[in-house]
């Protein structure tokens, strides 16, 4: 595909973040005019897209280099130095969305915030911005399905992607494209949820099991190397697993709030 949106001397613009960057102001442009609705300031709403960029960003890659360790090379030496010559790959979104949920309960609660009523406001926007990340991922060649004779899929013949050479030209499951169709799908009904009377808290339980199952699926297809398995499943199943279980106790802890209140 296109790895490198813009080539100018030795100047680089990587589409993979333009992308991201694009996703984030997509995200952060669909939630600036509903501030009012839940009592955020612009200071506020502003410092909260930065505590969520630079969580996701630390996050994503500490548990890309978890997962990847003994993929990166055979000393130490080798392993900091393909970490630092490929910093701008390999992302694992679940540990960016980790850090971010970490820092940003930290930071609402500070600030005082209703915390299950801004989590709800501010998850709506996830999705849409998530969907422009996977988009990036497709230009870049990274996160690529494993081979498929299915009408759809795509080929790869740009030997500065992320797809191994042994993989170029050869029809592969878009499944970063999947994962972008999901997303967007998943955006527009939290944004019709969001519209409609809820309980605080809901949207998000509604949120992380949307992307938990979407993402456990859609690993089935994914072809590059993501951590050593754990039993039948990938280290973002296990994760999607437990972040389920998760929204399925707060599920009933809110289900149990309604009905005694």
């Amino acid at each position: 595909m296109h790895p490198v949106f813009l080539h100018i001397g030795s100047f680089e613009l990587a589409s993979y973040g333009l992308m991201t960057a694009l996703g984030y102001a997509a995200a952060a442009l669909y939630l600036l005019p509903r501030l009012k609705k839940v009592g955020l300031d612009q200071d506020t709403f502003w410092n909260l897209i930065f505590i969520a960029f630079i969580g996701a960003l630390a996050g994503s890659k500490l548990l890309y280099i978890i997962v990847s360790w003994p993929q990166l090379g055979a000393t130490l030496a080798e392993k900091l130095t393909n970490i630092v010559r490929d910093i701008r790959y390999g992302f694992v979104f679940f540990g960016g969305m980790i850090v971010s949920v970490g820092a940003l309960v930290w930071y609402i609660r500070k600030k005082k915030l209703p915390l299950l009523k801004t989590a709800d406001f501010l998850i709506v926007g996830l999705p849409l911005g998530h969907a422009f990340g996977r988009i990036g991922c497709f230009l870049a060649g990274c996160c690529y399905g494993r081979p498929t004779e299915m009408p759809w899929g795509v080929v790869f013949t740009n030997p500065h992607s992320l797809v191994p050479p042994e993989l170029l030209d050869v029809a592969l499951h878009p499944t970063q494209l999947y994962e972008a169709a999901g997303n967007l799908i998943l955006f527009f009904l939290l944004h019709a949820a969001y519209k409609k009377p809820h309980r605080a808290g809901t949207i998000l339980v509604e949120y992380i099991c949307g992307y938990s199952l979407m993402r456990f699926i859609i690993e089935f297809f994914r072809g590059d190397f993501r951590g050593e398995y754990l039993l039948w499943f990938s280290p973002s199943q296990a994760i999607a697993l437990l972040a389920a279980a998760v929204a399925f106790v707060l599920w009933i802890r809110l289900k149990k709030d309604t009905q005694n209140g």
